[in-house]
């Protein structure tokens, strides 16, 4: 019986430690009862953000271990030898998704590095000794990138051949091309890889990879990491993204500056390497090039798999069962808890102290309500995620490792001040876990009674839907900062001005930009704080580790917000929101911002008697139930929940003016074209002609029993019949005052499209830019 020590072998190992096994000798093989490589892009995508997050962490001193941990890889050493193949073949039990997708990454660096390589001799602001100190720093660094990707096995006393790392079972590593057989498409990806890092070319085209599910996944999962690569540099990108770029002026930092490999071998003298840093830190031509390679130094050497080694099969699957039943590690609130209660202890004791009653609010807002625990690490996330930027205006990511550093750092900061800042700390999380329970979560939402007054509390329901539905969640930082749990009794104007102003913004920019991009830029600029380089677009509303910064007047809160918009859209003028709200395929964009600026066009309003097809509020007194859409209960309310098109979405074959409604693929899918209904009465009429979709739409709109039949009897004269079924749809359905004004609609045109949308438009505008100006 063998020693339990001797059943595996387990270490920390970087995807270049994992390559160098057994002196660079190692092969892994990827055996047949495997699954394809089919790592979707949200796979992909977390890994690249891990990393990068990782490679950011690293530039703060305080957190000068900044490793990315990826998971475990499960290697058993093979008995039986490649034939052809004098390296070491190991068996990948577990693992293979992501190390495939290391090994696409290695490729995609050696790519992006070949490109700035290239780029060197041109670079005219930098010191000779500099350029080829850096020339030097590429090399060592795509011979790196090589080795994860590509090994070599001697052939004879002077000559090497290449291998592929990994391969499935039924490729042939050989020694010579005549004998190498690549069946698998990651094998022929890296044989063709192997080839172009010989030649002189830039960009690598792969080889045909085969036409089977596997090969697709593993080209575009290839394409995919290559644009991901070229986003290191896209200062633009990372506005939408959970990341920050990694800014030059860091690689002063020790930390930072250790990821060069060849910086001390080349330069001796201490002055000379601190003048070659800054000479980069000043350098913008070479920034790109600086930022690729130390982001490919990290890669190599700073990214970690749990790697086990064993020579027992069984004693591999054994392990592998094991490390995948363990469940969810623990969350960043509960790694932070034995903090809190070692600071409480060291004063009067943690039991019954306010430290204690706010984690029993987060453990009955968060950890109760999630059985689940993959569900609860999630929402903690997301939760730390809004409460980093409502505290110190930080922009953090979900990495498990970056969000436990940034509660340790900010509540030991806190503790520094004394007691009571840090019971202040660990209250503002219990705020913030209340505050998204119950205005963020529907089920929460519907609750907000507790919060606020009969008067007030449908208003507050409906922009917090509205907010949810467009999955703003990093509003929820600005509206924490107006709100307390007292509001009823405190008083909640400010609270509602704030929510206000916050549903204006965001229904003006999407409606006038139709997508995100940069949305979360700017709630995250309203959030951080003021000091520092590009403070004029920094508007200071976070809180501060010790809430002590200053809260910014809803006044203040609106002209920043102004400001933000005017700088994107460029002018706040009503036409010409106007016409880019009515031009936009809000369809395609956002759904239930179309339903938002319906129901605000339509309420309170009437069709207007001299334009068919719009809405007017001219003259019109106001009531309480006549054409009253802005409400809690209509937007629940499934008679309106789903966004249809008047003329079909799909091009029909007659019955619509073809030439110009079809004309693009934008107008059909735009604010005119659009309407709320009920998704049986819609599939009832869907792709009928305009003259039988208006009689439907009369039917709809009957005030009386009597005259809906009377409606549907006209439709009969005129040759339009109703099926039995849609018939009884209409008998059994509720009367959809929203659809009035097109009764009057003779002709469904370009024309009507367009003067429909601008009216809806403009209503909107008339309802929702008092809330900001």
């Amino acid at each position: 019986m063998k020693k339990v020590e001797d059943l595996f072998k387990a270490r920390a190992s970087s995807p270049l430690e994992t390559s160098m096994l057994y002196d660079g000798r190692v092969g892994f093989t990827i055996p047949e009862y495997q699954r394809q490589y089919d790592w979707s892009e949200d796979n992909i995508t977390r890994l690249f953000y891990d990393t990068l997050n990782g490679f950011r962490r690293l530039s703060d001193s305080a957190d000068a271990n900044a490793f990315t941990f990826l998971g475990t890889l499960i290697l058993v050493e093979e008995e039986t030898k490649e034939e052809e193949f004098s390296g070491v073949s190991v068996a990948v039990v577990d693992g293979q998704q992501r190390l495939t997708t290391l090994t696409l990454f290695a490729c995609a660096l050696s790519e992006a590095l070949r490109r700035e390589l290239a780029a060197i001799e041109s670079f005219s602001s930098i010191d000779a000794n500099v350029k080829k100190w850096l020339n030097e720093e590429v090399e060592e660094k795509l011979y790196e990138l090589y080795e994860c990707a590509i090994g070599s096995q001697r052939v004879s006393p002077k000559e090497a051949f290449p291998f592929p790392r990994i391969v499935r079972r039924g490729d042939t590593r050989g020694r010579s091309k005549a004998n190498s057989d690549y069946r698998s498409p990651i094998g022929r990806f890296l044989e063709g890889f192997a080839d172009y890092f010989d030649s002189d070319t830039i960009e690598y085209v792969p080889p045909a990879l085969g036409t089977g599910t596997d090969a697709v996944k593993l080209a575009d999962n290839y394409q995919l990491v290559r644009e991901l690569i070229g986003n290191l540099n896209d200062a633009d990108w990372y506005e939408d993204t959970e990341c920050e770029q990694f800014e030059i002026a860091w690689v002063r930092r020790t930390q930072c500056r250790n990821l060069f490999q060849r910086l001390s071998d080349y330069m001796k003298d201490e002055g000379d390497r601190n003048r070659a840093i800054e000479d980069l830190a000043k350098c913008q031509e070479v920034h790109a090039l600086v930022r690729t390679l130390l982001f490919a130094s990290y890669f190599c050497r700073c990214i970690v798999l749990t790697r086990v080694t064993t020579e027992d099969e069984s004693a591999a699957f054994d392990i592998f069962d094991a490390l995948n039943t363990t469940g969810e590690p623990l969350t960043a609130l509960e790694t932070l808890k034995p903090r809190v209660i070692n600071c409480e202890n060291k004063k009067s004791g943690y039991a019954g102290s306010q430290s204690e009653i706010a984690f029993e609010t987060i453990d009955e807002n968060l950890d109760q309500r999630f059985s689940d625990t993959s569900k609860k690490q999630a929402e903690t996330k997301d939760l730390i995620v809004t409460f980093a930027l409502y505290l110190e205006g930080k922009k953090l990511s979900k990495d498990l490792a970056a969000q436990r550093n940034f509660l340790r750092q900010s509540y030991d900061g806190a503790a520094k001040n004394g007691i009571e800042p840090a019971r202040l700390f660990v209250q503002a999380i219990a705020d913030s876990a209340k505050f998204r329970r119950f205005y963020w979560e529907p089920d929460g939402i519907e609750e907000l009674a507790r919060f606020h007054g009969s008067e007030t509390v449908d208003e507050v329901q409906l922009l917090m839907s509205l907010i949810n539905a467009m999955k703003t969640s990093l509003a929820l930082p600005i509206l924490s900062r107006y709100w307390a749990s007292n509001l009823k009794h405190r008083g909640e104007t400010q609270f509602i001005e704030a929510l206000k102003a916050v549903a204006a913004f965001l229904v003006l920019r999407r409606a006038a930009t139709g997508g995100t991009a940069g949305i979360d830029s700017d709630f995250r600029a309203i959030m951080a704080p003021s000091a520092g380089r590009g403070s004029s677009w920094k508007f200071g509303l976070c809180a501060g580790v010790d809430h002590t910064n200053r809260l910014l007047s809803t006044d203040d809160l609106k002209s920043a917000l102004k400001a933000l918009l005017e700088r994107k859209i460029k002018t706040l003028e009503k036409k010409r929101w106007v016409d880019q709200a009515a031009a936009n395929p809000l369809y395609n964009q956002s759904r239930e911002l179309v339903r938002f600026m319906i129901f605000t066009a339509a309420h309170q309003a009437m069709p207007d008697t001299e334009s068919p097809g719009l809405w007017t509020k001219e003259g019109v007194r106001p009531s309480s139930h006549m054409n009253a859409f802005l409400d809690f209960k209509t937007w629940r309310s499934a008679h309106y929940a789903t966004v249809e098109h008047i003329a079909p979405e799909n091009v029909p074959k007659q019955g619509w003016d073809i030439a110009g409604l079809y004309q693009d693929n934008i107008l059909r899918h735009s604010l005119g074209n659009l309407v709320l209904l009920p998704p049986k009465e819609n599939s009832a009429i869907g792709n009928d002609s305009w003259q039988k979709k208006r009689k439907f739409y009369l039917a709809l709109t009957a005030t009386s029993v009597a005259e809906q039949a009377k409606r549907i009897e006209e439709a009969k004269a005129a040759g339009i019949r109703f099926s039995n079924t849609t018939e009884k749809i209409l008998q059994d359905g509720a009367r959809l005052s929203l659809l009035e004004p097109l009764r009057t609609v003779d002709e469904w045109s370009v024309d009507m499209v367009i003067a429909r949308g601008k009216n809806i438009a403009s209503l909107c505008w008339d309802y929702v830019w008092p809330w900001l100006d």
